[in-house]
């Protein structure tokens, strides 16, 4: 390699590591002025209503991130559901089935582990079945052009209902008739050391994520076609794969945080699915607030746990209503959230302006 060629790389090496960290500085700025200013936003409300905003912001923070196994816990399943919207959202895919794919994939694992008393084999088919399901909407989208919103939200109440009629009238504990049959014990998972097993997963499935995503020849072409199925096309790829694939990925996601959940924290799952009802429509917010990427979604996800976890605390330390905390956790991830989903919006329109 001659100087001159060796000094241009080393030249191009240089401005695109000074252009990621602008990058990175940027949305740092972003990120800290969009919370100081949801903390602010916050405060007022509080304030009009009669509550002190400093006590309320204490009990907030410090009892949800007091207990760090408990956060972490709480943090995993939000963490695959969160993983679950944002993988084929980057491929052009709105998925929000992460409900119906998270309950069956805690119900599957549950009664795979039921059966083989084996963890492993749970986790295995919980997120085998997730993917599955989410397979089965990517190619009612691609073959059949049915819309993945509207298929997501049919699926989700099929489901819901479905498990809750097996779980009362099949699968049901003779000695609780309101719960599922239990997990065996030699199949739970437990804590190694007071360390969450469960979150050292799904923080490895999310790094497996990010390896898929940014380091293989499939996550590039569904990046790609996120971009542009125009362009997916042109370069040889095929739209259509990509989408499905993204669909099989973020199901079996959410799968997984169903097996998780019900594997390694409650055990056994309720008649009304009270522990994984909602969590695939939290992972939205997740997801966007991780900005769709595998490793900011493990810190949305522990951020958020924490304001669930406090905002339970602010209701029992002050006797303010369930509303309150709910409100203001809602200020904080909007405010966080909105000037990336802006973002996302404008890039997306361009791209469509542009001749996709």
């Amino acid at each position: 390699m001659s100087k001159g060629s060796l000094s241009k790389l080393i030249e191009t090496l240089n401005e695109r590591l000074l252009t990621e960290r602008r990058e990175y500085l940027a949305t740092l700025i972003e990120t800290s002025s969009s919370l100081i200013l949801a903390l602010l936003a916050g405060g007022i409300v509080l304030a009009v209503l009669g509550y002190d905003p400093l006590n309320v912001y204490n009990i907030l923070f410090r009892y949800g991130f007091g207990n760090i196994r408990y956060l972490l816990d709480k943090s995993t399943p939000l963490m695959m559901t969160g993983l679950a919207f944002a993988i084929p959202l980057i491929a052009g895919l709105f998925n929000i089935g992460g409900e119906s794919q998270l309950y069956i994939g805690a119900f599957i694992a549950l009664l795979a582990a039921y059966y083989t008393h084996s963890h492993v084999i749970g986790i295995l088919a919980g997120t085998i079945a997730g993917g599955l399901l989410g397979a089965f909407i990517g190619i009612l989208r691609v073959y059949r052009g049915i819309n993945e919103v509207i298929s997501s939200i049919m699926v989700n109440w099929i489901f819901f209902y479905l498990i809750i009629y097996l779980i009362s009238g099949v699968y049901y504990n003779p000695e609780r008739p309101h719960e599922s049959i239990p997990i065996p014990k030699d199949a739970r998972i437990y804590p190694i050391s007071n360390i969450s097993v469960i979150f050292a997963i799904a923080v490895l499935a999310s790094i497996l994520y990010y390896i898929i995503l940014f380091h293989t020849d499939i996550g590039y072409k569904m990046r790609v076609t996120g971009l542009s199925t125009a362009s997916a096309k042109y370069a040889g790829f095929n739209p259509d794969l990509s989408m499905i694939y993204s669909m099989l990925l973020g199901g079996a996601a959410a799968g997984l945080g169903g097996a998780l959940l019900v594997l390694g924290m409650t055990y056994s799952i309720d008649d009304m699915l009270s522990a994984v009802y909602g969590l695939g429509f939290t992972g939205i917010g997740i997801g966007l607030l991780g900005r769709l990427h595998p490793i900011g979604i493990i810190f949305a996800s522990i951020f958020f746990s924490g304001l669930l976890i406090g905002g339970q605390w602010v209701e029992l330390k002050t006797g303010a209503p369930p509303e309150l905390a709910d409100t203001l956790i809602g200020v904080i991830v909007i405010a966080l959230a909105i000037p990336y989903v802006y973002k996302l919006l404008v890039s997306r329109l361009m791209q469509r302006r542009g001749g996709d």
